[in-house]
């Protein structure tokens, strides 16, 4: 067992699960590769994208999820979840709440909060030409390159950690533009 979260947008009472974008529950199965749930979040909170791409890099799909979070209050939210882990909000709550709109079968109240893992898999398809399949924790699988033996991708289990060893700059750079 684990510490199993979900993304959720305070504001708006909406929950992305994990497993329904092929990622794991736990934090670091959710982070670190290119399709992860920390992709998905850099992509709702895109506020410069969010009336399509205005660059290069930008994301091109045009998607009208893409940039909606910008501004909002977000967090991860686990089922170890405490009432004062989000300031003014009880986590525990909203968590319970986030569990039951993406368990409808269930049958318990939502309280107006909503599953949007559906979208979201049709904004990452758009985006990354990606495909989803199976039931329960999906698999994730390329449609523009696929693997010599067509297998799905598979997340990190692990977080990706860089250690940067900068060189050592030589002289004085205080008097050269934007190094002070």
């Amino acid at each position: 067992m684990g510490h199993y979260h979900y993304l959720v947008n305070l504001d708006k009472k909406q929950v992305v699960h994990p497993h329904e974008i092929g990622n794991g529950l736990k934090l670091c199965e959710q982070i670190g590769w290119e399709y992860s749930t920390s992709t998905v979040l850099g992509m709702l909170i895109a506020a410069s994208c969010s009336k399509g791409p205005r660059g290069g890099g930008d994301f091109l799909s045009g998607h009208p999820l893409i940039g909606s979070w910008a501004g909002n209050r977000i967090a991860f939210v686990g089922d170890y979840a405490k009432r004062a882990d989000i300031p003014g909000c009880n986590a525990k709550r909203i968590r319970a709440l986030a569990g039951a709109a993406c368990h409808p079968d269930l049958g318990k109240p939502t309280c107006g909060w909503i599953n949007i893992s559906p979208q979201v898999r049709e904004m990452m398809t758009h985006e990354f030409s990606i495909s989803y399949a199976g039931e329960g924790w999906l698999a994730i699988k390329t449609a523009s390159k696929p693997t010599a033996t067509d297998q799905p991708i598979q997340p990190n289990r692990r977080p990706i950690r860089l250690l940067l060893n900068a060189p050592e700059t030589s002289g004085d750079n205080s008097r050269k533009p934007g190094l002070k």
